[in-house]
């Protein structure tokens, strides 16, 4: 018996033994698990969460914050051996900037020449631009091989009038270039707009894009911002995934990441959707990307929507579904659909001669399109720079809601969003409230109203009082609608936001179309519009990410969030509200990891860099 108990004394001392070391050891997986990746201290960190606070270090761990803390030693007290640490050295840290509404999905146009159009430089006279378009249509057609596309870009207002008024036609273009698809595009005072095809190019689009064939020739000329999109990515690109991918990557590490934007939303086509994906399956995604297909009636087919699967939010940390989108509400560059005269004669009388109707959605097809999207799914980008278009949209709305017995309640939850807003009628407000409608500003709308050249110009075309309806960011967070500033990256991103707080925006032309060439031009729109400077950080990251379906992880610096960050030169908080437009990034760091680093940062290692691809002029260290 004492031999058994004393056999059994001696396993149970092992037993315990052992179940000491076992949970030693488990104690310390745990601890190590708890290990920070990264570390970053003595700074001004402003986590942007509901109450402003400010904290003075972090800790990042598997690309989320994991701590934050008011002193640097409650946090590098939690490095482990393998952590590494970054010294803000006293410099102010915000979110990552979200544009939900920018066209990222463009290549760099030296890897893809033949996407690549011949310009035609502007001339005040039409006929010369005549004459250089189909000059460079001759000398091009003797360059390129049959079947190929041929791309010519007359710039300037002359241009646009060539096309506009069809004093070339498509038979022009079949007779000197009968083998070869054409595309002419207007662009150079904006966004292009007016296009025109031959009859070669119609065949090559109308096979790919079937729904194509119903709109009538008065809509697709003046819709060039949307169809050479689609031409040259998913017709002239098609099939070239791998080498859209490649320059997509190079072009954004060298562009987005350098101005502090960390994840954009957007519409897409669809080789640039694949790209986008190879790229994400490989780890490499330089941002986050939201995306949606827009320009819907033209891919889809009438009922696409309504067997369509609802995928938003579906996707990863880096890619993922935004919605569905349809930008053909309106074409802003040719001009908003509004209820208010045209004062211009010479832009009336334009639009009368070559029968442009400007409120798209006077059109049948698109008109049914968007109303499938938000009676089945998340519609997003909705352009409204008109406020007729906003009537329109949301007498779409009402109609969805009487068809389909869906709620207020039911529209809010599907967070619609209305784009660009240089012209919203105050009684516009309690409709935006009640559906929770998601207003996206566009800085470079402030920019036109200083650009001769313009049809969205409001003082100039519709007179100065409507000023206060452009762009009412303040009226819009007076009455509690959530706000948004989109195409924040084009241009200064922080003059951007610079604008919003001082509403003082200055403009130099550099064509005679578009005023008097060189002379700046300085205006303050609307000052009784004007956020605070708080509310304009809100509203380029804790806003757009409810915006991109990701506020639980992206927007503010809180525990448990993605750790998309900036390192600022200058205090955001502190400096006068005329030098927030000089602000510079000196680093943006991606999930925990840094994918942009400013010489003027000073040292920073290598290995705190996502790879090597991100290290451009930074200054490293070992």
């Amino acid at each position: 018996m004492c031999h058994i108990n004393t056999s059994i004394k001696n396993h149970a001392g092992v037993f315990v033994f052992a179940l000491i070391g076992m949970l030693q050891m488990s104690l310390t997986g745990v601890l190590m698990a708890q290990e920070p990746d990264l570390i970053l201290f003595n700074g001004k960190i402003a986590t942007v969460d509901e109450n402003m606070t400010f904290v003075r270090a972090m800790a990042i761990k598997d690309e989320a914050i994991v701590a934050a803390g008011k002193t640097d030693e409650e946090i590098l007290k939690l490095a482990g051996t393998n952590t590494k640490k970054l010294d803000l050295k006293g410099r102010t840290v915000i979110p990552g900037i979200i544009d939900p509404h920018n066209h990222a999905t463009d290549f760099r146009a030296e890897d893809f020449p033949e996407a690549k159009g011949v310009r035609v430089p502007p001339s005040g006279i039409r006929d010369e631009v005549k004459k250089g378009i189909l000059d460079a249509l001759r000398k091009r057609r003797q360059e390129v091989k049959p079947g190929q596309w041929i791309i010519i870009n007359p710039m300037g207002e002359a241009g646009r009038e060539v096309l506009l008024f069809e004093e070339i036609t498509r038979a022009d273009l079949d007779r000197l270039a009968p083998s070869n698809p054409v595309m002419i595009n207007e662009a150079g005072t904006g966004a292009p707009s007016q296009i025109m095809f031959n009859s070669k190019a119609i065949e090559l689009i109308e096979k790919e894009f079937p729904p194509f064939t119903k709109f009538p020739n008065t809509h697709i000329k003046i819709d060039g911002t949307n169809l050479s999109s689609l031409v040259v990515k998913d017709i002239i690109l098609k099939r070239r995934d791998k080498e859209y991918a490649e320059s997509w990557r190079k072009l954004i590490i060298s562009t987005l990441a350098t101005q502090g934007i960390t994840t954009v939303g957007t519409r897409i086509p669809r080789t640039p959707l694949n790209a986008l994906v190879l790229v994400d399956r490989k780890g490499e995604m330089p941002i986050r990307f939201a995306w949606f297909f827009s320009d819907g009636s033209y891919y889809n087919p009438e009922g696409f929507y309504k067997r369509f699967p609802n995928l938003a939010g579906a996707g990863s940390r880096y890619l993922w579904n935004l919605g569905q989108g349809e930008e053909l509400t309106e074409s802003p560059t040719t001009g908003p659909c509004t209820t208010l005269p045209l004062r211009n004669k010479e832009l009336k009388e334009r639009d009368e001669k070559a029968g442009i109707d400007l409120c798209f959605l006077n059109n049948p097809l698109i008109r049914a399109t968007i109303k499938d999207q938000i009676a089945y799914g998340r519609g997003v980008e909705y352009h409204a720079a008109g406020d007729k278009t906003a009537d329109l949209l949301l007498e779409i709305i009402e109609e969805v809601q009487r068809e389909t017995g869906m709620t207020d309640e039911d529209i809010r939850e599907k967070r619609l969003t209305f784009e660009h807003l240089a012209l919203v009628r105050p009684d516009h407000l309690p409709k935006l409230k009640k559906y929770g409608i998601i207003m996206s500003n566009a800085p470079n709308y402030f920019v036109r109203n200083l650009d001769a050249s313009k049809a969205a110009n409001v003082p100039q075309n519709f007179g100065e009082q409507y000023l206060k309806w452009h762009q009412p960011a303040k009226s819009f967070l007076d009455n509690g609608i959530t706000t948004v500033i989109g195409e924040i990256a084009y241009g200064n991103v922080f003059d951007n936001l610079r604008m919003y707080i001082t509403r003082r925006v200055c403009f130099t032309p550099t064509l005679p179309e578009q005023g008097k060439v060189g002379v700046e031009k300085c205006a303050v729109q609307a000052p009784e519009q004007a956020v605070d400077r708080i509310s304009a950080l809100r509203m380029a990251t804790i806003w757009p990410a409810f915006y991109v379906l990701k506020e639980k992880e992206l927007g503010s610096l809180e525990v448990g969030k993605w750790a998309d960050l900036l390192v600022l030169d200058r205090d955001y908080f502190q400096v006068p509200a005329d030098e927030i437009g000089q602000i510079k990034v000196l680093a943006t760091i991606l999930g925990g990891k840094v994918v942009y680093a400013s010489p003027d940062f000073g040292p920073i290692n290598r290995t705190l860099f996502k790879s090597p691809d991100y290290f451009g002029k930074a200054v490293l260290t070992d």
